[in-house]
């Protein structure tokens, strides 16, 4: 199974997902988890039959210092995709 990693972060609005060559957002995790499905697709055109995975970590670099120790884990995501 082929990995793809990405960061993510949420602007105040709307969850986004990014790494060198794709970003996509959506205003809940289940949109940008779809957005992101359907972007991953048009970008890399998987084979059909195949599993993808997306390991997300969020950026703690957007969020103040001092909150950083109320969240020490805040947000990891894996994803599986099948096309």
């Amino acid at each position: 199974m082929q990995t793809l990693n990405m960061s993510f972060i949420h602007d105040g609005t709307n969850w986004i997902a990014r790494d060198t060559g794709l970003e996509v957002s959506g205003r809940s995790l289940g949109e940008l988890d779809e957005k992101l499905r359907l972007a991953i697709e048009k970008a890399y055109s998987p084979p059909q039959g195949s599993r993808l995975a997306v390991n997300m970590d969020f950026d703690y670099s957007t969020i103040p210092y001092w909150m950083i120790q109320y969240h020490p884990y805040y947000i990891h995501r894996r994803l599986e995709f099948d096309y």
